[in-house]
């Protein structure tokens, strides 16, 4: 059992990670891993695509490498909590009052939670906008939405529908591409994501993307997890809270929840 903390340099917070989570640096080909921490460019891998991937390459090692019974991912500062109370402001309110006692859901409690749960995954966040495919043309290219319902509609037709209630019906979605689930479940996500994912990535031409454009695949991950477990209804499906790190203490929520509100002139300092 095991869950993988996906990031693109070392990190303090590691030193406090609960039993059996493991760090991984993804796009270890070029980002520097001074700690030895486990890296995505050895095996069965695609750490060459990570500027497009993100944590996707990580997701990928896992697939093909990982020998775990129960599996999930997390980021280096992106954490579950062992308790589902809403959403990220229900979590900054929390930490406000908790503060830095705010941890990471033990393995043994994510692992007890799949006795009755298929999968663990964040809590539903609403992403702004009409609905996701209106927030999402509104930084990426609306194309690439189109080609990975296009890719959907020619490989699994049967896919359609979830994909499309998804993305028109709300705004909200489970987001990170975060989870927690049994190697086995995972390993079926994987081969539907990916099979779709390289597929798209054929039809795709980045000529002219911002940086933050060219993490394509990433953003299509979270979209499309959503997807999945819409169209899985047979599973059940565990929500936690998820916590940043950056924000255990009063002082870093307070400035978060300002920032957000646009009143801060002054307090950041």
């Amino acid at each position: 059992m095991t869950v993988y903390v996906i990031t693109h340099k070392p990190f303090d917070y590691a030193k406090e990670l609960p039993s059996d989570y493991v760090p991984m640096m993804v796009g270890a080909n070029k980002n520097l891993n001074p700690l030895n921490y486990l890296a995505d460019n050895t095996q069965d891998n695609i750490s060459d695509k990570n500027p497009e991937y993100c944590e996707l390459t990580g997701l990928y090692w896992m697939w093909k490498n990982s020998k775990a019974k129960n599996i999930g991912l997390a980021h280096y500062r992106r954490f579950f909590y062992s308790k589902s109370i809403g959403g990220r402001f229900a979590m900054y309110a929390y930490l406000i009052l908790m503060g830095n006692k705010v941890k990471p859901a033990p393995i043994s409690k994510l692992d007890e939670w799949l006795n009755e749960y298929d999968w663990i995954i964040a809590h539903p966040e609403n992403e702004g906008g009409k609905d996701l495919w209106t927030q999402f043309k509104k930084a990426n290219h609306e194309i690439d939405m189109q080609h990975t319902r296009d890719v959907i509609a020619e490989k699994y037709p049967e896919y359609v529908k979830a994909f499309d209630k998804v993305m028109h019906s709300s705004s909200w979605m489970s987001p990170y591409n975060m989870f927690y689930a049994s190697k086995q479940k995972s390993d079926e996500y994987c081969q539907w994501l990916f099979d779709i994912l390289f597929e798209v990535e054929k039809r795709t031409d980045m000529t002219g993307y911002t940086d933050y454009q060219k993490r394509l695949y990433g953003f299509l991950s979270e979209r499309l997890l959503n997807v999945w477990l819409e169209k899985h209804k047979e599973y059940k499906v565990k929500y936690l809270t998820v916590f940043k790190t950056d924000d255990l203490s009063r002082r870093a929520v307070i400035r978060r929840i300002t920032n957000r509100l646009g009143i801060t002139k002054g307090i950041n300092h």
